[in-house]
């Protein structure tokens, strides 16, 4: 996930990444000011050049703009670009709002049964050895639910990759930098671990018997479960 992401490299990507941070987890909120181009030049001992490549990174996706002889301000968040991996793997897990992760749910329910699907038909023997291979890791860590987590996260990756589709592929790159989120509110639900490994063995093993019908099924029990641990508030609920 992290290779996908803007480089980090440049001391111009360093400051947009931190900015990016302090904004995305409301340190800097929505229609605030940014300190002033010198503040910042002096903070991260970088040139004026820097700074101001940094701001237009951020603005680009939507987070700031700059209004004529006042300064620099934090849009509302409905200008985000919320599909920039950047912007969502710059939300602090505690910090994401339910809605945007209601929306991820969503998305996963209408993605994930169709990649597993498609990899149940389309999976070569190192794409299967890859899903196998997280899934042994979920299976060693029922007694650590951060380990657990880490390769559930690795499991559906793997399976994206696994669909032959570079589109599905490439929604990976939107959808796992909330993962760790969602999964970190499932934890809070304390359901059983081994319950949802043996969900996603039931994936596994009908992709390996090539069974579109039942990986799709298998899939869908597991998003049902999430749906459940997470308990999201649908809108306007008290």
């Amino acid at each position: 996930m992290t290779s996908r992401l803007y480089p980090t490299g440049a001391i111009h990507a360093r400051i947009a990444h931190e900015i990016g941070r302090r904004i995305a987890g409301g340190e800097l909120a929505e229609g605030q000011m940014l300190p002033k181009e010198s503040e910042l030049q002096t903070e991260f001992s970088a040139s004026r050049q820097a700074v101001r490549e940094a701001l237009k990174v951020l603005g680009a996706k939507g987070m700031i703009h700059a209004r004529k002889r006042a300064g620099t301000f934090v849009r509302a968040r409905s200008f985000w670009n919320m599909l920039d991996p950047d912007v969502l793997a710059w939300h602090p897990s505690h910090a994401v709002p339910d809605q945007v992760l209601r929306e991820l749910v969503e998305l996963r329910v209408m993605v994930e049964p169709l990649a597993a699907s498609l990899a149940a038909g389309r999976a070569d023997d190192a794409q299967i050895c890859r899903i196998e291979a997280a899934l042994t890791r979920m299976g060693t860590g029922l007694d650590d639910p951060g380990r657990f987590y880490e390769a559930d996260i690795d499991f559906h990756l793997a399976i994206f990759a696994a669909s032959g589709n570079s589109l599905v592929d490439r929604l990976s790159t939107i959808i796992s930098p909330l993962l760790e989120a969602s999964f970190r509110q499932q934890r809070k639900a304390h359901g059983s671990l081994n319950e949802g490994y043996l969900h996603h063995a039931a994936v596994l093993d009908a992709i390996k018997r090539s069974d579109a019908h039942g990986a799709e099924a298998a899939m869908r029990l597991i998003l049902d479960r999430a749906k459940a641990e997470m308990s999201l508030k649908a809108p306007g609920a008290n």
